[in-house]
């Protein structure tokens, strides 16, 4: 019983969901907080703690065994922000673009991965940006999660899975360079679970006897595993509504577009041409209204095709219908 006076725990109602609600279950999220959305520190602004990802730091998350639930794929991320900027190649001072870079992660049952148990995780191309404060600057904003499939295998079910992220990038050496991970405040009197390691040269450790050089306190790593469930696969449906004309002389596209689906994680653009196949172009959108803006200067010339797509929270996809267009040096001419 609880003495006179003193304080007592608040007591918690939840409620079930009924089970014929025909909500989809959610992903599971393992990560050393309870909650994924409490990693808001370092990677958005103000002090970073000198928590960069480079080619001479690798970061080190021990995470829980995964439930013994079935699922039917599995994620492995990282919350990051702040990529760092220099002058573009023969533009004025003023014109940045990102120093490029890619950020790569990997998950072992023990404090080694093996070239099969690692992978490319984002380029810094699709990282906000640092901002500026002398130069107007886009691509600022906050920190995002970035995920990377992994097979199922790899996910332990009856241990510890243990998460690596660093970058190949010879120049990010330190925060002046690199991207800056977000951390989020740990509990007190709980053993470690993060580590540093600052001996290696753009690839995680291999030996589990020496991979765990310096265990970190206090704050812990936006680092974490997505699991996600039986029966979630839905249609996302996505639309283009509309191609008109952008800024006066600027040459520019705008197209909007319309997506159909539930908890829509992100869209972006994507462009192909007769020989290739689509890829991604131009930031991605996090929220409504997806509508876009095409620069014709970073398209490929001749027959292009651009169209639509967009993700949701457990990794579904859809894309629009493409349209096609002709670029000329840089200039559209002709949209159907």
């Amino acid at each position: 019983a609880a003495q006179e006076g003193a304080e007592t725990a608040p007591q918690w109602r939840v409620q079930e969901i009924p089970g014929d609600s025909g909500l989809i279950p959610p992903p599971v999220y393992l990560c050393a907080l309870p909650n994924i959305n409490d990693y808001p520190i370092f990677g958005n602004a103000g002090w970073d703690g000198n928590w960069y990802v480079g080619y001479n730091l690798c970061w080190i998350e021990k995470l829980p065994p995964a439930p013994p639930r079935n699922f039917r794929s599995s994620f492995v991320g990282v919350k990051l922000g702040r990529a760092k900027t220099q002058q573009a190649s023969g533009k004025p001072s003023w014109e940045k673009e990102p120093i490029p870079g890619n950020i790569y992660i990997a998950i072992s049952s023990t404090p080694a991965w093996k070239s099969v148990q690692r992978f490319h995780l984002v380029s810094t191309e699709d990282i906000p940006l640092e901002g500026d404060m002398e130069n107007a600057l886009e691509g600022v904003g906050e920190a995002r999660w970035f995920w990377a499939e992994v097979p199922m295998d790899m996910i332990n079910f009856e241990g510890p899975n243990f998460i690596s992220v660093w970058s190949p990038a010879s120049y990010f050496i330190s925060r002046d360079s690199a991207p800056i991970l977000c951390g989020g405040w740990g509990a007190k009197g709980v053993e470690v679970n993060t580590w540093l390691n600052d001996e290696i040269q753009g690839a995680p450790p291999i030996n589990p006897d020496n991979s765990l050089k310096t265990p970190i306190s206090v704050f812990e790593p936006a680092i974490a595993i997505k699991l996600i469930p039986e029966e979630t696969t839905r249609e996302i449906r996505v639309f283009i509504n509309s191609v008109r004309e952008g800024k006066p002389g600027a040459g520019t596209k705008v197209i909007d577009s319309s997506v159909q689906g539930y908890q829509i994680d992100r869209a972006w653009l994507e462009v192909a041409t007769v020989t290739t196949t689509y890829r991604k172009i131009g930031r991605y959108l996090y929220n409504p209204p997806y509508t876009f803006t095409l620069n014709p200067q970073s398209l490929p010339r001749g027959n292009i095709f651009i169209r639509v797509a967009a993700e949701d929270e457990w990794a579904n996809k859809g894309n629009s219908a493409p349209f096609e267009m002709i670029v000329e040096a840089g200039i559209e001419k002709k949209a159907r």
